[in-house]
């Protein structure tokens, strides 16, 4: 539901509410007074642990299972296309798309600061370090009001706030990039870590016309990349901890596109595109067990998104996000009746520069990102000051508790205000969960109880963005886009080692924005549904072997306009399986991942047609395009080895060797037409790539 709004007073209030119990319930009736650092130690923080209540619809990874991950050269978040309905665009892209989404639903955070974007270059590797992940939560779906902001899908990245040794360094270098991470304790009260990395790509670039069929002057400046984070967490009573954290990021590149890459002539030219962004945030943690939990954020966020291309065609934007953000969990009866609440006010100083162009969109098979007037480009540059002020309130319940039955449920809104449009949206959202059978303690073999279910339903709104309302010809009456989730999931333990889960979902897009090309404007014209299946089985033995497989079925459809036939989501995969093998022991790891997934979407061509510029007098060719078609099925397998041939007590030494591709599958990355649209040019994606690092850790 999304209603205008002339007046914000009661939005506000209702928002203050929310802040009020969670200032309140920071305090303690204990603090710690009169004593030394040696009488307090640092504490991690304190997880209230239900049986029942607490099930949310989310997959959690470990960090370990991030830093022994497959395939990924030690990238942590590569790991989460391994999750069933969830997939990379590409080899060389780690943008996700998570059940049949767009990539521009997901949101990321890592340890509530919003992370601008999570991988370098689209995929070379995530800016977040492997090397201090406590855990990553991914919420595909159907999750509770405790997120917001314009997303379907959450990635929670959460790091680490404690170690076992007073001071540890470690470095790690490849043929890609170098990096260097140090952490350590303050006194017995906290906690710090400061980790960077730079790329020397130089190299890498010198072999690629050698080994790939490139233009030699297809590079004019080498992608690079640079990324750092920090963080330092102290212990100010017992039942309140301080964290200040920074994360930052760059990348640029700039290539020459040639007659090959772009049929156009004011396209051919260089192409710069240059991307960084940097967030820091100061939090309050204040919990005390069985009773209540809270947060609260105050953070700032930058980032700028530059992009030139061809014949003086540019685009440019840059956000700021000021945010105050609380967040409230307090047991009314522990450990039956859970309240949550939490509100998120921000400001957004954004501005927007654009000569001729405007980003590029799913669904453009032409990727004709040209806006232009009477054969001239379109110029503008504006600035406005956004504010977006968003409040829920959420409540658990436990229904009915016996030992072969237990109902338990969730009900939660959001509220949401953007001044952009002028809007107010609600989003109720909900969760009934059934745990049938008594709970099995020391069992041996294979067990039918007990079996949990999960029924979700969510209401999710996504504001336009402002280059949505003010490129080409402006339309401030567009509405934001809607999304509505149902999900079912089954979760079961077979044995003590064995759990499988099944889950099938259904998603239902309405007024999603996107160009038309008549008006020149953005519009609420697509729609879509998304419906899909997916099935995960994981079995683990101690912390020597684990093993997973994952399977999901998805068909994702989109519909550009009322007036066009609906066709297959451009960045949808229908069928994906992965294969998951870990061995570790002391001084040895061992890994295998294969997985197969069904190949890419692309439009077939039916022929030509000539076309002569009426402002330029240039000739050319439009290509007139046939069914869309999907190239050969995706599959690839991946080998690890890792040996530390150095253990001494305070250091240690080994070398990682990943084998991608092995058996050297020629997999289709894109399908091009050539430079008169007369055939149609598979162009592959990676060979077989062996991947070499060293690393050294040491600890004083």
């Amino acid at each position: 539901m999304v209603i205008p709004m002339h007046r914000t007073l009661k939005l506000i209030l209702l928002l203050l509410i929310f802040l009020l119990p969670i200032l309140s319930f920071g305090q303690t009736d204990d603090p710690i007074k009169d004593q030394s650092s040696d009488d307090v130690i640092t504490l991690p923080p304190v997880e209230v642990k239900t049986e029942r209540i607490e099930k949310k619809p989310r997959h959690t990874f470990k960090g370990h299972l991030f830093r022994n991950a497959i395939g990924t050269g030690g990238d942590p978040l590569r790991l989460l296309n391994q999750l069933p309905s969830v997939g990379v665009l590409s080899d060389f892209t780690g943008i996700l798309s998570v059940r049949g989404g767009d990539p521009e639903d997901n949101l990321y955070y890592f340890d509530r600061l919003p992370l601008g974007y999570p991988y370098h270059l689209y995929g070379i590797i995530s800016t977040v370090n492997a090397e201090v992940i406590q855990n990553v939560e991914v919420y595909p779906g159907g999750y509770g009001a405790e997120f917001g902001s314009d997303s379907q899908a959450v990635i929670d990245i959460h790091s680490r706030s404690i170690t076992d040794t007073p001071l540890r360094g470690k470095l790690n270098s490849n043929l890609v990039y170098s990096q260097a991470f140090l952490e350590g304790n303050i006194g017995k009260r906290g906690y710090w870590y400061a980790f960077g990395r730079r790329s020397y790509m130089g190299p890498l670039f010198e072999l690629l016309p050698r080994s790939v069929k490139v233009e030699d002057d297809l590079v004019t400046q080498v992608p690079s990349f640079w990324s750092y984070q920090g963080k330092a967490v102290y212990q100010l009573t017992k039942s309140h901890r301080l964290v200040v954290n920074t994360i930052a990021a760059d990348d640029s590149a700039e290539f020459r596109l040639g007659p090959d890459e772009v049929s156009d002539s004011d396209l051919l030219g260089p192409f710069k595109s240059e991307n960084p962004f940097d967030s820091q945030g100061i939090h309050l943690y204040s919990e005390k067990e069985k009773t209540y939990k809270s947060v609260v954020s105050l953070t700032r966020s930058f980032s700028r998104r530059d992009l030139q291309y061809g014949d003086g065609y540019f685009y440019g934007n840059t956000d700021s996000v000021y945010s105050l953000r609380g967040d409230l969990q307090y047991w009314v009866k522990f450990p039956k009746t859970l309240l949550e609440a939490g509100f998120d006010f921000a400001s957004l100083p954004s501005s927007l520069t654009s000569i001729g162009a405007r980003p590029l969109e799913e669904g453009d098979w032409d990727y004709d990102f040209r806006l232009k007037a009477q054969g001239e480009k379109v110029h503008t540059v504006t600035s406005k000051t956004l504010h977006r002020l968003e409040g829920y309130v959420q409540a658990t319940q436990d229904l009915v508790s016996s030992r072969y039955a237990a109902l338990y449920a969730t009900m939660g809104m959001r509220a949401n205000y953007f001044n952009l449009i002028d809007s107010f949206s609600l989003q109720p959202r909900g969760l009934l969960g059934l745990t049938l059978g008594p709970e099995q303690t020391n069992t041996v073999g294979l067990s039918l109880l007990p079996i949990d279910l999960r029924f979700m339903y969510g209401n999710y709104v996504q504001n336009p963005r402002l280059y949505q309302v003010v490129l080409g010809d402006e339309n401030p009456e567009i509405a934001p886009s809607l999304a509505r989730h149902y999900v079912v999931a089954m979760e079961k333990r077979l044995t003590p080692e064995t759990k499988i889960e099944v889950a099938g979902y259904y998603k239902n897009l309405h007024d999603m924005i996107t160009f038309n090309l008549l008006e020149e404007r953005y519009e609420n014209l697509k729609t879509g549904s998304v419906k899909g299946i997916e099935v995960s089985l994981e079995h683990q033995i101690g912390e020597a072997f684990r093993g997973w497989v994952a399977y999901s079925y998805t068909v994702s459809k989109r519909q550009d306009s009322s007036w066009e036939k609906e066709r297959d989501f451009m960045f949808g995969t229908p069928h994906v399986l992965a294969v998951n093998l870990n061995y570790t022991s002391e001084s040895l790891e061992l890994g295998a991942n294969w997985q197969y997934k069904s190949g890419i979407l692309y439009s077939t061509l039916a022929g030509r047609e000539p076309y002569t510029n009426p402002f330029t007098k240039n000739e050319t060719w439009l290509p007139i395009w046939g069914t869309q078609k999907r190239t050969a099925p995706y599959h690839r397998l991946d080998l690890r080895v890792h040996w530390y041939f150095i253990r001494l007590d305070k250091a240690k030494a080994g070398f990682s060797f990943e084998l991608w591709n092995a058996y050297n599958r020629r997999n289709i990355l894109q399908v091009r037409y050539g430079k008169h649209f007369t055939e149609e040019v598979p162009i592959a994606q990676l060979p077989i790539v062996p991947f070499f690092a060293v690393t050294g850790t040491l600890e004083f």
